[in-house]
């Protein structure tokens, strides 16, 4: 039972830690939106004339912003125990509704783009594979030095500039489908329910919306994979087990395969750091091209001093993350076992 619980300790430790960090970020989101400057209550009453006392004491309570912070604060785990994140004042619906409305758009986004720059890292890894030429080494490493050098919203706007308002290549930037159309809704996806659903106008009407913003987020941050990857391979092209398979006459295919499996357990780690924080910080590139998303209500929550839409959006990005995070340790200790807690010890 002993050698049962030591050999899976490394994943059971993390899932059973997974719960204690999304409590720690939940409360740490709490009080940060009590920083916000301003007084949600206000912004319900009228000013134009004077609030009685009653009438502050109303609208704060309507709002779940009456007492003191702390009872405020119990309020909040009470009702997030029971996935209560109150009422959107924006919208009046209960804002996990809102979220869950909205999360699907904006995860469908990030992961499209993402895999479009693990498809690419990919490449760039084959090629640096197959090819020791400085003409395609040099500029490899090259681009790897663009990681983090260029701003998502500079691109995107560079881009509407030239394809959009000179060339006309794109659709005018207003909205996921052309106006007249209307989204099929079956998992919350967009893209995959008009595949689901079969409305194929509406797909390639959405694909041709969101071509640019995926572009974006590819040319944008898979410098950052790259940089990752590239340096993996180099490390495991010269460990002892690349050496070994090439000496017994592995196939080169296979040598390849197993350089690549190992050199990318960083740059899967890359990966879900890039995903975290794409889905919260991709709210530029939707609100650029008017695409909705989780973005857009976070936004409106500022804008609002909606309080508990904003606390709702960051509760719910922190586990999002602590989830994605989570799947990515486990996946990087699954490629390289001597990730895992105690493994170097016990080599």
């Amino acid at each position: 039972m002993k050698s049962v619980l030591q050999r899976h300790r490394w994943w059971m430790l993390r899932t059973l830690a997974l719960p204690a960090h999304i409590a720690v970020f939940a409360t740490v989101s709490f009080f940060l939106v009590r920083l916000v400057p301003g007084d949600p209550v206000l912004t319900v009453l009228d000013t134009s004339q004077s609030i009685s006392a009653e009438d502050y004491q109303a609208a704060a309570t309507s709002l779940g912003l009456d007492g003191s912070i702390w009872s405020q604060f119990l309020a909040f785990w009470g009702n997030l125990l029971h996935l209560d994140l109150g009422v959107s004042r924006i919208t009046g619906r209960p804002i996990w509704e809102e979220i869950w409305s909205r999360l699907p758009a904006t995860i469908e986004l990030v992961t499209v783009g993402l895999l479009g720059s693990v498809a690419l890292g990919l490449g760039l890894a084959a090629l640096k594979l197959v090819t020791s030429s400085p003409w395609v080494q040099i500029p490899l490493r090259g681009y790897g030095r663009l990681a983090g050098s260029i701003p998502d919203f500079a691109l995107a706007i560079v881009a509407l500039v030239v394809l959009y308002a000179n060339l006309r290549w794109i659709p005018a930037p207003i909205g996921r489908i052309d106006p007249g159309m209307s989204l099929p809704h079956v998992t919350g996806f967009p893209l995959a329910d008009s595949i689901l659903t079969g409305e194929w106008a509406v797909l390639n009407s959405m694909v041709q919306h969101i071509a640019l913003p995926v572009l974006v987020i590819v040319l944008v941050h898979t410098p950052s994979i790259w940089k990752q990857l590239d340096l993996g391979l180099e490390e495991s092209a010269a460990a002892a087990p690349t050496l070994f398979r090439v000496a017994s006459g592995a196939a080169r295919s296979a040598v390849y395969l197993s350089i690549l499996r190992r050199a990318s357990a960083s740059a899967v780690v890359m990966v879900g750091a890039l995903f975290g924080g794409l889905v919260g910080g991709v709210v530029v590139l939707e609100q650029l091209f008017s695409l909705g998303g989780l973005g857009q209500f976070a936004i409106d929550s500022v804008d609002s001093l909606d309080f508990l839409g904003l606390q709702g959006f960051l509760v719910s990005i922190a586990a999002l993350c602590l989830v994605a995070y989570f799947a990515v340790d486990v996946v990087n200790m699954l490629l390289d076992p001597r990730r895992r807690p105690g493994a170097r010890a016990e080599g």
